[in-house]
């Protein structure tokens, strides 16, 4: 979610459906700006006019809306319609290459959801189940692993460290943890869990750990036969028709148009190039094409049974009861992060009854949130390849409350 601060918190941080894209589909309702910048301006949601709230949305992400700057891509949806989708800055500032739709970023953390839906299809499928412990995938692990579920996992309360400061603890440049983290696997990763212990009890409390999704991404490539991008990819990213969303792992796939990440250093936008090999925390490049379309199909049974979405949206419990705020790959409760001003922009997206799942994704210079409210059917993502500030959680919901307050 938003943090600041030293490099290490900061970098830590980390029914058949149509594929239009979102400016082509919806061209009787979209019309294109100029050239100055990439984005598409919403006409008409209905009968409503929201054009004249245009200039207020645009003040959100003024600071990114200049010359020469990295910037961000916005998507509001509404009952499975786009009601407002723009483009800020560039994505590469060498060549002035804008930000669009279809342009490609890094997810960073947000990629757990995708983590999650593996595994809930295999589930479904009986090859695995969320009960199974974690010595019956790797019997090389010390006997604290015969007391982890892969659902502790999925949880955050398997107590499992996070690798992030193994790899790189003493790293307090942007650079040097860059150079730290450059090609970590998931192998690497689990061969440094063989010889770690765990934070704390297995399900005595709640602590985001990165590796227990890398381990989550690697049993669903030993359930399944496949790499785990494959597995994403057959089962995932084609029937949905997101033919731009890959999982950058040890094959290095194609980026399409990649928004370069940038970093602030010296008074000068520095590019930073995403360097992990690692998959199941992160490593999923995607834009608000696809997204658009994995927001709809989590609408549908389209992929997964209707019980089995729930169960994801739905916050674990530690063994004493207490809730974590946290099921599947989504936040089920972001209060602990909010603002002053947050709750009640949630409180207009969302209605009285206010059942969202959430989760941002940040890593260096990418930085990304999206939230959807059950009830009323909303979603708000904001991409972003700078870490400006405020980060995208403060702007969505800003965001939000423009477009729903009347």
């Amino acid at each position: 979610m938003e943090t600041t601060a030293r490099p290490a918190a900061l970098l830590a941080g980390i029914a058949n459906l149509p594929r239009p894209r979102i400016g082509q589909a919806l061209s009787v309702r979209f019309q294109f700006c100029g050239a100055k910048r990439s984005c598409i301006v919403p006409a008409l949601k209905g009968r409503r006019r929201l054009g004249r709230l245009d200039s207020k949305v645009d003040a959100v992400f003024a600071d990114m809306d200049v010359p020469q700057h990295p910037g961000a891509a916005l998507l509001v949806i509404d009952r499975d319609e786009i009601v407002y989708s723009k483009c800020y800055g560039l994505a590469d500032l060498e060549t002035l290459r804008p930000i669009t739709t279809d342009t490609s970023f890094y997810l960073a953390s947000i990629s757990k959801q995708f983590t999650a839906m593996a595994a809930m299809l295999l589930a479904e499928q009986g090859r695995l189940s969320f009960d199974d412990r974690l010595s019956v995938y790797f019997p090389q692990l010390p006997s604290w692993s015969a007391e982890i579920s892969l659902r502790h996992l999925l949880h955050h309360t398997a107590g499992l460290p996070d690798y992030f400061q193994l790899f790189s603890s003493s790293a307090t440049t942007v650079s040097k943890w860059t150079r730290d983290m450059t090609d970590v696997t998931n192998a690497a990763v689990l061969d440094w869990l063989v010889t770690a212990e765990p934070d704390f009890a297995t399900g005595a409390k709640h602590a985001y750990s990165n590796t227990g999704y890398v381990i989550l991404s690697m049993i669903v490539a030993m359930v399944s036969g496949q790499s785990f991008a494959d597995f994403l990819k057959a089962n995932v990213f084609n029937p949905l028709g997101m033919e731009h969303t890959v999982v950058f792992d040890a094959s290095r796939p194609a980026r399409y148009k990649l928004a370069h990440g940038y970093w602030d250093e010296n008074a000068r936008f520095e590019r930073w190039d995403y360097p992990l090999l690692t998959t199941g925390d992160g490593g999923i490049f995607s834009t608000l094409d696809d997204l658009f379309l994995w927001d709809r199909a989590l609408n549908t049974e389209r992929l997964v049974s209707k019980a089995t979405m729930d169960e994801a949206f739905t916050s674990g419990a530690t063994h004493d009861g207490g809730s974590v705020g946290y099921g599947f790959g989504w936040m089920t409760d972001v209060s602990p992060y909010l603002t002053e001003a947050e709750p009640e922009q949630l409180l207009t997206i969302g209605g009285d009854g206010l059942r969202y799942v959430a989760h941002g994704g940040n890593l260096v210079a990418y930085n990304n949130y999206v939230v959807r409210f059950l009830d009323t059917r909303r979603t708000i993502i904001v991409m972003t390849n700078h870490r400006g500030v405020p980060g995208p959680r403060i702007r969505a919901h800003q965001v939000g409350q423009i477009l729903f307050s009347e």
